[in-house]
This record gives C-alpha cells, structure tokens and sequence, in this order.
C-alpha cells in the first residue's frame, strides 16, 4: 500500500499520466542451463514508444499509466523478443530471452514513431520521442520543432541569433514551458533560452495545445510545452554527441549516470559549443549568425527508495556569449565609419528539488513538493542601444492528491511564485537619446488550486481545474480550466479544452529583436500596462483507423480559438521610426486549424504529414481610432511532410523532412493605411542518414538542401545608426544550406 502510494504520486508528479502503476522485474537469457542478466535490453509496453532499458543485474522499473497498456515486451538486438501480461498480479515480471535470428519476432526493429498522437490524454498533446529528436541534428531545444507543424520556431531579428516560437499562432511566451512540470525560461530569456537546452539531454518533448492543468499555474495561454530531461536511474552511464558543421559551429554534449548508494543516483549533464565562422552571404557587412561560445551544466541527483521519501535535485549553470553585427574583414571598406557591434553575454543559475510521500494509509493518497529558484544576469548592446539587468525568481509547489474511488481523483494545493526584475535600458542614438531608465517589476504571487478528474471506463474523462492567485502588482486572478475526452469507439477520440490564462508583460525581453533597430522606444505607458488575459477554446478528433499488415492510419484534426480580454500591443506600425507599447483597445485573437496524418505502409518506413493554417488578428489605436490587422510576422500557414526508413535492426536509418512556410504580413512602414505586404511562400528541405552501431551512431546531414535565405533581412545595413535602421523584419532563414556530422558514442558498462 504504501509503495504503491509512492509511486502512483510519482506518476502525477514526474510524468504526465495520472494513472500509474510500478512494475519491476528482470531480463535474463540462458547460458549454459542458468540465467544471466541481460543488460541494455528494452522493456516496453506493446504497442508504445519508448521504454527504458535494464541495468547491470538486468532489473527494470517501468510505469503503467493506463489500462490499454496490457503487455509488457522486453528485446534486445540478436534476441528473441518475449510478451507477458502487464496486469499488476505478480509482485515481479521475469523475461528470458533466447539468442536467435527469427528477425520476425525481434520486436526491436519495429521502427518507433518520431511524433505521435496520444491517445489517453484530455488535452491534445503531441509527444516527440528520443526518435523524433534524433531525425535532425537537433543541436538545441529551437531546433527541436523542424518536424512539428504545431510549432514554428524564427529569429526575432537578423544580428542576435536570438530565436522565437510560436504556437496557435501567437509568440511563444503565451505558451507555458516547463522543465519536467516546473516552469522555465521566464522573463530575461523568454527568447534566448529555447537555445539553451541541447536535443542530447532531451528524453522526450510533449506539446499541449489549449487550456491545460492548473497545478502549475495561469500562465499558459496556448498551451504548454514540457520537456522530459535524461534520468540519471535510466540513462548509460556514458553517452557523448559530437557535433560539426561546415559553416564551423562545433558542439560536444556529454551525459553520464552513475549508482552512487542503493537508492541514490546521480547524472552529469554538459554542453558546450561555439561557433567562429564569419559568414556574410548578401554582402551586408554584417556576419549573418554572432560568433558564440557557450557552456551549460545540469548535475542531478535522484534519491529513489521503494518505501518512504523520494526526493530529485538539480542544479545547473549556463554562461552564453555572443559578437556579432558588422565585420569589415571582406571586400572593400574602407570608408567605414563606426561599426555596428552586437555583444550578448547572460549568465544562469537555477537549483530545483521535487521531493514526494505517501500520508495515510489509503492507496494513492500521496504530498509532493516543488521548488526553484532561478538567477539570470543579462547584458545586450546592440549598436548604441543597451539593455540588460538581473532576474531573480522563486517558484515553489504543495500538492495533495487522493481520490474517492478508482473513478474520481483529485489535487488540491498552493503555490508561491516571486520574479524580481531589475533592468536597465538605454538609446545613445542621437535621434532618440533616451537616457538610462529603470524598467523594473517585482512581483509575489500566492495561489490555491484544486483539480478533479472524473474518468468512467477508459471512454470518458472529464477535468476540471479552478485556481485563485494574489498578484501584487495585478491584483486577484482567477484561473477556470476544463478539458473532455470521449472515446465514442476504440477507433475514435473526440476532445475538447476551455480555460482562461494570463501572463506578466516584459515588453523589452518579450521582444527583443525590435533592440536590433533604431525605432525610439516610447517608454511613457510601460508602467500602466495591465496583464495580459485571454480565453482558450478548443477541440480536436482523432481517427485511429486499422490499414493493411495489422498497421494503424492516424488522422487528427483540431481547431483552437484564442480571445483576448486584454493584450499588450507591440506597436510598429504608427510610425516606422518608433514602437509604442499600450493596452489592447478593441479586438484581438487567434485562429488555428491543423490536419495530422500518420502511417507506416510497411515495416521500417513511416510517414508523417500535417497541414495548419492560422488567422491572427491584433487591433492598433492612436486617437481612439482601431485598426485591426494581421499580426505582422506571423506565418499563414505550414505543411510538413516526414519520411523515414529504417533497415532491419534499425542498422541503418534515412530521415527526409520538407516543409512549406506560408506567406508572413511584413509590418507597413508608411502607418496603417500603407499598403499591406507580405513574404513569398518558401519551401524548407532536411535530410539525414544515421549509421546505428551497438556502441556508437554516426549521421550526416544537410538542412534547408535548396540554400533559400531571405534576401536583404536588414534595411539600411549601409547606415546601421541611420533612423531607417531596422534588421527585426525576419520572415524566413537568414542562413542557407548547412551540411554537418556527428556521431554519438555509448558506453554501457
């Protein structure tokens, strides 16, 4: 009782099911008449991706999350696979596995499913595997995205290397990013930071469109991406990812785990990169990426008895640098003046620890405790524009979960979130001259929530969740959210989301490419603005249809409305040579359709494709007089087609990724009335071939194969201090064809 009570909180707590059941076991195989532990065997559910694999003595622990989960599969290469029920009735499962070359029943080369849809979640959630993230480079979290249609990831502006997100349309700071359910990436590297996370850390990326749980808060608008880290209990205890590409970036990244006492483990997380090439393609002047050097460290320890306190701690460091804007190292000037230089440089510190236990005596009745603070120092120059400053951020968590029966389940409990925010910003242009200004916020943020989940044989599962925070700077919050799935058969899922969000503006750091122009900032109604409010409605179907060779075609298709109650308006549309920040007056939101197809028409080959199509809408007022447009830079559309094969064993592994971006609205330069213009659709092509050894992986790769860059991103590069300067108006790659190599080692003994 007191295990399983552990454990089905674990499950709420470090993962996303809510329904969860520990099975233990072993994997032998035979030689000589006895048994011996197979180590680095997979053990996984049926029919699922991932798993995890076995330790030296060949025992595993794996979650059971829901009730179509009904066998349990162990493989390994050059080995018979073997099946045993997973119904929780034997205290320990025991697979023995015999060598063989009956490839038919090597279940490991089933080819697993980069993207999939899940099936048992109430919200929408699109989960991309250790596969998925393995079909591109995948050298950070930005570059994560390429074969997602949900999320589109471009440069806020063409000197920085400063990336941004958007999902249902809108700017990825309205959705919510957690690091394994704690949220990250808030305020001062709201932009930089989705560059800050390798691929090679990563487990798994899960992606929840709308209205999602409020146990961790109202800051979700569009919904919440959260990321799913390498465990130091299931990773190798060696694994190393070597990167190069021929525009010289270069990258390391190393994960290593070891068993430090019986219960206790512990990972070492690094990364380290940099990139020295000089390149100016157009002939601008200006480099088209910064030089960077840049070094981030996660330790883990992960304390993990089987009766009592269970407790996860990480700490983590990152230190990036960046130099970048105009090099006149080519060509002939030598009638230059001043150059345009760009100097980043933002140091991090975050500690974080989740600690569970069981109260009581009744089965799933379970306390979890989150906290974690965060520490960002960021200095940014960009010309003769500077801003930077220091965040300091809490974030603490209590939860209680139980229920009243199999059927209905609840979370109640209350958190706490402090952000202080001490900036600095300043335009030495001689046209604008705004002298160094505080630009600062502190905020504390106590709240209570409680969240119930009704579910009735597996077909229906209702969640409703109510939380009510104190903002000290907004006042009282209220956060209502509900999400419905009904499986009216096996074969299809209906869902359907609503819930309300808000979020703090941090008009600087929210939109930092707008720092790469000479626009004078009007600073006058910064300390009025309001926070942000918007409600979400959604919905979506999924279609699971059985094909030919027992192979199961996946249609999904969902649609999201996101309406907003109040907005900070990012005004560049007035005057070409300022940008106003004011509260929304009049109407603004967004629309978002998408179409998913998936299917594997024969072993080893899947497919995946995806259309989504966005209507984006944002009102402007000077005078009293509204003007609703387009959202500028906010693309039309996305298609995306995947194509992968993989050769028996997974030996041999060949990815194909195109992509059609749609037209973007570029922002009118001559006020509202100026004529409306947009960017031309562009195709994007990705191809990768990996070679899968026992002990290492070697790929090569080409992004964007037909070399499509933007011409002409910056305006004005011949008088960056001109007032006409302006390099925020990216709409597509700024960089073009890029081949590059790697090649990942293991080392599991």
């Amino acid at each position: 009782m007191r295990k399983s009570s552990l454990f089905l909180f674990a499950a709420l707590f470090f993962g996303v099911g809510m329904n969860a059941q520990t099975l233990r076991g072993h994997v032998y195989t035979e030689e000589n008449g006895k048994k011996v532990p197979l180590y680095g065997a997979i053990v996984y559910f049926s029919g699922t991706a991932g798993g995890v694999e076995t330790d030296r003595t060949g025992s595993f622990v794996i979650e059971k999350r829901n009730a179509n989960e009904k066998y349990l599969t162990a493989s390994m290469v050059g080995f018979t696979s073997d099946s045993l029920p997973a119904d929780g009735t034997a205290d320990k499962l025991e697979f023995t596995l015999f060598e063989g070359v009956e490839l038919e029943g090597v279940t490991v080369s089933k080819n697993r499913d980069g993207v999939l849809i899940s099936r048992l979640t109430s919200a929408k959630t699109e989960l991309i595997t250790s596969t998925g993230l393995k079909k591109l480079a995948c050298c950070n979290l930005s570059e994560s995205f390429e074969n997602s249609a949900s999320v589109t990831v471009g440069f806020t502006d063409a000197v920085s290397g400063a990336r941004q997100v958007q999902l249902l349309g809108l700017q990825g700071v309205y959705s919510q990013l957690q690091i394994e359910n704690i949220p990250a990436l808030k305020g001062l590297l709201s932009n930089f930071g989705w560059s800050y996370l390798p691929g090679s850390w990563m487990e798994s990326i899960q992606i929840s469109k709308g209205a999602s749980s409020v146990v961790n808060g109202y800051e979700s608008v569009s919904g919440q991406i959260n990321l799913e880290m390498k465990k130091p209990n299931y990773t190798e205890p060696l694994f190393v990812n070597l990167y190069a590409d021929h525009l010289g970036r270069y990258e390391a990244n190393l994960t290593s785990a070891v068993q430090a006492g019986k219960d206790l483990w512990t990972g070492l997380l690094v990364h380290g990169s940099t990139d020295a090439g000089t390149h100016d393609y157009n002939g601008d002047t200006f480099l088209d990426m910064p030089k960077s050097k840049f070094v981030n460290v996660f330790n883990r320890w992960f304390y993990l008895p089987e009766d009592g306190v269970q407790s996860r701690t990480g700490i983590r460091f990152l230190y990036d640098e960046r130099q970048g804007g105009q090099d006149f190292s080519h060509g002939d000037h030598s009638d230059h003046g001043e150059p345009y230089e760009t100097n980043i440089r933002n140091r991090g510190f975050t500690l974080e620890n989740k600690t569970g236990f069981f109260v009581g005596s009744r089965e799933g009745q379970s306390i979890g405790i989150i906290s974690s603070f965060n520490h960002v120092n960021e200095d940014l120059i960009f010309g003769r524009k500077s801003f930077g400053g220091i965040q300091n951020s809490f974030y603490g968590n209590v939860l209680f979960r139980s229920d009243f029966g199999k059927s209905h389940q609840y979370t109640v409990g209350g958190s706490f979130a402090y952000d202080n925010y001490i900036t600095r910003f300043e335009d030495r242009l001689m046209f604008n001259m705004t002298p160094q200004t505080a630009i600062d916020r502190h905020e504390t943020v106590p709240g209570l929530f409680g969240e119930y989940t009704y579910s009735y044989l597996e077909k229906f599962t209702f969640l409703l969740g109510l939380r009510e925070d104190y903002n000290s700077h907004y006042g009282w919050l209220f956060t209502p959210r509900a999400n419905v799935r009904y499986g009216i058969i096996e074969e299809i899922v209906v869902r359907a989301s609503a819930g309300r969000g808000y979020r703090s503006p941090n008009v600087i750091s929210d939109n930092i490419g707008l720092l790469a122009t000479s626009r004078k900032f009007e600073l006058e109604g910064v300390d009025g603005l309001e926070i942000e409010e918007a409600w979400n409605y959604g919905g979506n179907v999924s279609f699971y249809i059985p094909v030919w060779n027992e192979q199961t075609l996946t249609l999904s298709m969902d649609y999201f409305h996101t309406q907003f109650r109040n907005q900070a308006v990012i005004d560049v549309e007035r005057n070409r040579n300022s940008v106003f920040f004011y509260n929304m007056q009049g109407d603004s939101y967004a629309d978002a359709w998408q179409v998913d197809v998936a299917l594997s028409p024969f072993r080893g080959f899947d497919v995946f494709t995806a259309f989504r199509y966005n209507d984006t809408k944002v009102t402007y007022t000077e005078n009293g007089v509204h003007h609703k447009m387009e959202k500028p830079l906010t693309s039309r559309y996305r298609g995306l087609v995947n194509l992968a094969y993989a050769t028996s064993l997974r030996k041999w592994v060949f990815d194909f990724t195109a992509q059609l971006n749609g037209p973007s609205r570029i922002p009118g330069l001559n006020g509202y009335d100026s004529e409306l213009k947009h960017s031309t659709p562009f195709p994007i092509y990705f191809a990768q071939i990996t070679k899968n050894t026992k002990h290492f992986d070697v790929y090569l790769g080409v992004e964007n194969i037909l070399d499509f860059k933007q011409d002409n991103p910056i305006l004005n590069p011949d008088l960056p201090f001109s007032r006409d300067f302006d390099s925020s108006l990216v709409w597509g790659p700024i960089i073009g064809r890029k081949v590059y190599a790697g090649i990942r080692l293991r080392v599991k003994n």
